[in-house]
Protein backbone atom coordinates (compact mmCIF):
# COMPACT_ATOMS: atom_id res chain seq x y z
CA UNK A 1 0.00 0.00 0.00
CA UNK A 2 1.29 3.44 -0.89
CA UNK A 3 1.51 5.61 2.20
CA UNK A 4 2.89 8.74 0.62
CA UNK A 5 2.03 10.47 -2.60
CA UNK A 6 4.49 12.71 -4.38
CA UNK A 7 3.19 15.02 -7.11
CA UNK A 8 4.80 17.54 -9.42
CA UNK A 9 3.39 19.68 -12.17
CA UNK A 10 5.04 21.71 -14.88
CA UNK A 11 3.99 23.85 -17.81
CA UNK A 12 5.64 25.36 -20.85
CA UNK A 13 4.55 28.35 -22.87
CA UNK A 14 5.65 26.74 -26.09
CA UNK A 15 6.54 29.82 -28.10
CA UNK A 16 9.47 29.76 -30.53
CA UNK A 17 11.74 31.54 -28.07
CA UNK A 18 10.30 30.09 -24.87
CA UNK A 19 12.49 28.45 -22.27
CA UNK A 20 10.82 25.59 -20.36
CA UNK A 21 10.55 25.93 -16.64
CA UNK A 22 9.16 23.78 -13.85
CA UNK A 23 7.47 24.05 -10.49
CA UNK A 24 6.91 21.64 -7.63
CA UNK A 25 4.46 21.59 -4.77
CA UNK A 26 2.48 19.29 -2.48
CA UNK A 27 -1.04 18.23 -3.41
CA UNK A 28 -3.76 16.50 -1.41
CA UNK A 29 -3.94 12.74 -1.80
CA UNK A 30 -6.74 11.60 -4.11
CA UNK A 31 -9.26 9.05 -2.93
CA UNK A 32 -8.20 6.55 -5.57
CA UNK A 33 -4.49 5.91 -6.00
CA UNK A 34 -1.80 3.28 -6.54
CA UNK A 35 -2.17 0.41 -9.00
CA UNK A 36 -5.87 0.05 -8.19
CA UNK A 37 -6.66 2.08 -11.32
CA UNK A 38 -6.65 -0.12 -14.45
CA UNK A 39 -4.13 0.99 -17.05
CA UNK A 40 -6.82 0.97 -19.72
CA UNK A 41 -8.59 3.94 -18.09
CA UNK A 42 -5.38 5.99 -18.16
CA UNK A 43 -4.00 5.17 -21.61
CA UNK A 44 -4.96 7.96 -24.06
CA UNK A 45 -4.98 5.58 -27.02
CA UNK A 46 -8.30 4.42 -25.55
CA UNK A 47 -11.09 6.39 -27.24
CA UNK A 48 -13.05 6.57 -24.00
CA UNK A 49 -10.06 8.12 -22.25
CA UNK A 50 -9.72 10.65 -25.06
CA UNK A 51 -13.36 11.66 -24.73
CA UNK A 52 -13.02 12.04 -20.96
CA UNK A 53 -9.90 14.19 -21.24
CA UNK A 54 -11.66 16.49 -23.72
CA UNK A 55 -14.78 16.53 -21.52
CA UNK A 56 -12.76 17.52 -18.44
CA UNK A 57 -11.01 20.34 -20.29
CA UNK A 58 -14.25 21.71 -21.69
CA UNK A 59 -15.91 21.47 -18.29
CA UNK A 60 -13.23 23.59 -16.66
CA UNK A 61 -13.20 26.01 -19.60
CA UNK A 62 -16.86 26.75 -18.88
CA UNK A 63 -16.10 27.48 -15.22
CA UNK A 64 -13.77 30.46 -15.54
CA UNK A 65 -14.36 33.66 -13.61
CA UNK A 66 -15.16 36.13 -15.01
CA UNK A 67 -17.04 34.27 -17.72
CA UNK A 68 -15.55 34.12 -21.21
CA UNK A 69 -17.17 35.54 -24.33
CA UNK A 70 -14.81 33.76 -26.76
CA UNK A 71 -13.86 30.43 -25.17
CA UNK A 72 -13.51 27.78 -27.87
CA UNK A 73 -14.65 24.21 -27.41
CA UNK A 74 -11.74 21.76 -27.35
CA UNK A 75 -11.38 18.65 -29.51
CA UNK A 76 -8.88 15.80 -29.56
CA UNK A 77 -5.86 16.06 -31.87
CA UNK A 78 -4.08 12.83 -32.80
CA UNK A 79 -0.85 14.57 -33.79
CA UNK A 80 -0.62 16.43 -30.50
CA UNK A 81 -1.44 13.19 -28.66
CA UNK A 82 1.30 11.30 -30.50
CA UNK A 83 3.85 13.96 -29.54
CA UNK A 84 2.63 13.98 -25.93
CA UNK A 85 2.80 10.18 -25.69
CA UNK A 86 6.32 10.15 -27.09
CA UNK A 87 7.40 12.70 -24.50
CA UNK A 88 5.66 10.92 -21.63
CA UNK A 89 7.48 7.71 -22.58
CA UNK A 90 10.80 9.56 -22.77
CA UNK A 91 10.49 9.95 -18.98
CA UNK A 92 12.26 13.28 -18.55
CA UNK A 93 10.14 14.06 -15.48
CA UNK A 94 9.37 17.81 -15.51
CA UNK A 95 11.65 18.68 -18.41
CA UNK A 96 9.63 19.84 -21.39
CA UNK A 97 9.87 18.92 -25.02
CA UNK A 98 11.54 21.44 -27.32
CA UNK A 99 9.88 23.55 -30.00
CA UNK A 100 10.63 20.95 -32.68
CA UNK A 101 9.03 18.16 -30.69
CA UNK A 102 5.99 20.31 -29.98
CA UNK A 103 5.56 21.36 -33.61
CA UNK A 104 2.30 20.60 -35.40
CA UNK A 105 2.17 21.67 -39.05
CA UNK A 106 -1.06 23.69 -38.86
CA UNK A 107 -0.26 25.33 -35.53
CA UNK A 108 3.50 25.66 -35.16
CA UNK A 109 4.91 24.95 -31.72
CA UNK A 110 2.12 23.93 -29.32
CA UNK A 111 1.89 24.33 -25.53
CA UNK A 112 2.47 21.61 -22.95
CA UNK A 113 1.41 20.79 -19.39
CA UNK A 114 3.12 18.04 -17.38
CA UNK A 115 1.98 16.31 -14.21
CA UNK A 116 3.95 13.52 -12.50
CA UNK A 117 3.13 11.39 -9.50
CA UNK A 118 4.54 8.37 -7.68
CA UNK A 119 1.02 6.91 -7.72
CA UNK A 120 -1.46 6.31 -10.50
CA UNK A 121 -4.19 8.90 -10.27
CA UNK A 122 -7.21 9.50 -12.52
CA UNK A 123 -6.84 11.94 -15.40
CA UNK A 124 -9.47 14.12 -13.75
CA UNK A 125 -7.19 14.58 -10.73
CA UNK A 126 -4.22 15.60 -12.89
CA UNK A 127 -6.28 18.04 -14.95
CA UNK A 128 -8.03 19.50 -11.92
CA UNK A 129 -4.62 20.02 -10.29
CA UNK A 130 -3.73 22.30 -13.20
CA UNK A 131 -7.10 24.04 -12.99
CA UNK A 132 -6.80 24.76 -9.25
CA UNK A 133 -4.26 27.46 -10.04
CA UNK A 134 -7.28 29.63 -10.81
CA UNK A 135 -7.42 30.28 -7.08
CA UNK A 136 -4.39 32.57 -7.32
CA UNK A 137 -4.96 33.84 -10.86
CA UNK A 138 -5.94 37.50 -11.28
CA UNK A 139 -7.82 38.48 -14.43
CA UNK A 140 -7.41 41.82 -16.16
CA UNK A 141 -5.18 43.75 -18.56
CA UNK A 142 -3.39 45.41 -15.66
CA UNK A 143 -3.26 42.38 -13.36
CA UNK A 144 0.07 40.84 -12.48
CA UNK A 145 0.49 37.07 -12.53
CA UNK A 146 3.48 34.78 -12.09
CA UNK A 147 3.67 32.27 -14.95
CA UNK A 148 5.29 29.71 -12.66
CA UNK A 149 2.24 29.84 -10.40
CA UNK A 150 -0.67 29.97 -12.85
CA UNK A 151 0.71 28.74 -16.18
CA UNK A 152 -1.10 25.40 -16.20
CA UNK A 153 -4.43 27.10 -15.63
CA UNK A 154 -3.93 29.80 -18.25
CA UNK A 155 -2.89 27.25 -20.88
CA UNK A 156 -5.99 25.18 -20.09
CA UNK A 157 -8.32 28.17 -20.47
CA UNK A 158 -6.53 29.96 -23.31
CA UNK A 159 -9.52 30.88 -25.46
CA UNK A 160 -8.01 30.33 -28.95
CA UNK A 161 -6.59 26.92 -27.94
CA UNK A 162 -9.00 24.32 -29.30
CA UNK A 163 -7.02 21.11 -29.74
CA UNK A 164 -5.60 18.86 -27.03
CA UNK A 165 -3.72 15.58 -27.15
CA UNK A 166 -2.30 13.73 -24.17
CA UNK A 167 0.07 10.91 -23.27
CA UNK A 168 0.64 8.73 -20.21
CA UNK A 169 3.50 6.47 -19.18
CA UNK A 170 5.06 4.69 -16.22
CA UNK A 171 8.69 5.72 -15.69
CA UNK A 172 11.42 3.90 -13.80
CA UNK A 173 12.63 7.01 -12.01
CA UNK A 174 16.11 7.17 -13.54
CA UNK A 175 15.62 10.82 -14.46
CA UNK A 176 12.97 11.62 -11.88
CA UNK A 177 13.47 13.55 -8.66
CA UNK A 178 14.65 11.33 -5.80
CA UNK A 179 15.22 8.51 -8.28
CA UNK A 180 11.80 6.99 -7.60
CA UNK A 181 9.47 5.39 -10.18
CA UNK A 182 6.64 7.69 -11.21
CA UNK A 183 3.78 8.16 -13.65
CA UNK A 184 3.93 10.87 -16.29
CA UNK A 185 0.84 12.71 -17.56
CA UNK A 186 1.49 15.02 -20.53
CA UNK A 187 -0.97 17.17 -22.49
CA UNK A 188 -0.10 19.24 -25.56
CA UNK A 189 -2.27 22.21 -26.54
CA UNK A 190 -2.71 23.75 -29.98
CA UNK A 191 -2.42 26.57 -30.75
CA UNK A 192 -0.13 27.40 -27.84
CA UNK A 193 -1.24 29.73 -25.10
CA UNK A 194 0.59 31.68 -22.39
CA UNK A 195 1.72 34.51 -24.63
CA UNK A 196 3.52 36.91 -22.25
CA UNK A 197 1.60 40.00 -23.36
CA UNK A 198 -1.78 38.31 -22.77
CA UNK A 199 -1.04 36.12 -19.75
CA UNK A 200 -3.52 37.95 -17.52
CA UNK A 201 -6.25 37.93 -20.20
CA UNK A 202 -6.24 34.36 -21.58
CA UNK A 203 -9.78 34.99 -22.83
CA UNK A 204 -12.11 37.94 -23.34
CA UNK A 205 -14.39 38.55 -20.37
CA UNK A 206 -18.11 38.81 -21.12
CA UNK A 207 -21.31 36.78 -21.28
CA UNK A 208 -20.63 33.23 -22.45
CA UNK A 209 -20.54 32.92 -26.25
CA UNK A 210 -21.26 36.62 -26.78
CA UNK A 211 -18.37 36.73 -29.27
CA UNK A 212 -19.76 33.79 -31.25
CA UNK A 213 -23.55 33.96 -30.94
CA UNK A 214 -24.11 32.00 -34.16
CA UNK A 215 -21.49 29.38 -33.27
CA UNK A 216 -22.21 28.45 -29.68
CA UNK A 217 -22.06 24.99 -28.11
CA UNK A 218 -24.35 24.27 -25.17
CA UNK A 219 -24.56 27.97 -24.43
CA UNK A 220 -21.01 28.40 -23.18
CA UNK A 221 -18.31 27.37 -25.68
CA UNK A 222 -17.63 28.69 -29.17
CA UNK A 223 -17.31 26.41 -32.20
CA UNK A 224 -15.85 28.81 -34.78
CA UNK A 225 -12.21 27.78 -34.37
CA UNK A 226 -9.57 28.55 -36.97
CA UNK A 227 -7.81 25.40 -38.26
CA UNK A 228 -4.48 27.23 -38.37
CA UNK A 229 -2.30 29.45 -36.21
CA UNK A 230 -0.13 32.35 -37.34
CA UNK A 231 3.55 31.42 -37.42
CA UNK A 232 4.70 35.05 -37.44
CA UNK A 233 4.13 37.08 -34.29
CA UNK A 234 3.25 40.27 -36.21
CA UNK A 235 0.73 38.92 -38.74
CA UNK A 236 -2.10 41.06 -37.38
CA UNK A 237 -0.02 44.22 -37.51
CA UNK A 238 1.07 43.46 -41.07
CA UNK A 239 -2.54 42.85 -42.12
CA UNK A 240 -3.68 46.18 -40.70
CA UNK A 241 -1.11 48.01 -42.81
CA UNK A 242 -0.73 45.85 -45.93
CA UNK A 243 -3.61 43.34 -46.12
CA UNK A 244 -3.32 42.80 -49.85
CA UNK A 245 0.44 42.37 -49.76
CA UNK A 246 0.28 39.91 -46.86
CA UNK A 247 -2.48 37.67 -48.14
CA UNK A 248 -2.01 37.71 -51.90
CA UNK A 249 -1.49 34.40 -53.68
CA UNK A 250 -0.48 35.51 -57.17
CA UNK A 251 3.27 35.35 -56.49
CA UNK A 252 5.58 32.79 -54.89
CA UNK A 253 6.50 35.32 -52.20
CA UNK A 254 2.83 36.01 -51.52
CA UNK A 255 2.06 32.32 -51.16
CA UNK A 256 4.94 31.98 -48.71
CA UNK A 257 3.71 34.93 -46.63
CA UNK A 258 0.23 33.45 -46.59
CA UNK A 259 1.55 30.17 -45.22
CA UNK A 260 3.01 32.00 -42.23
CA UNK A 261 -0.14 34.07 -41.59
CA UNK A 262 -2.97 31.73 -42.54
CA UNK A 263 -5.01 32.47 -39.42
CA UNK A 264 -4.97 36.23 -40.01
CA UNK A 265 -5.62 35.92 -43.75
CA UNK A 266 -8.17 33.12 -43.84
CA UNK A 267 -9.96 33.23 -40.50
CA UNK A 268 -11.47 36.69 -40.39
CA UNK A 269 -14.72 35.33 -38.92
CA UNK A 270 -13.03 32.86 -36.58
CA UNK A 271 -11.57 33.08 -33.07
CA UNK A 272 -7.78 33.16 -33.28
Amino acid sequence: MIKYLWLCVAVVAALPAAVPWETQRSKPMPRLYGDRIPTRVLTPSNKKVQRKIVLYHNFFRTHVSPTASNMLSMKWHNGAAKAAQRWAEACYALTHDNATGLHIDAFGSCGQNIFISTAQVPWFFAIKTWYLEHQIFKYGPHAENDLSQIGHYTQMVWAPTHRVGCGWAKCNGTRGPQGRPYFSYVCNYCPAGNHPDRLSTPYTAGPSCSSCKDHCRVGKLCKNACPWADLWANCRQLYETWPGWLCQTDTDQGIERLQFCRATCRCRDKIV
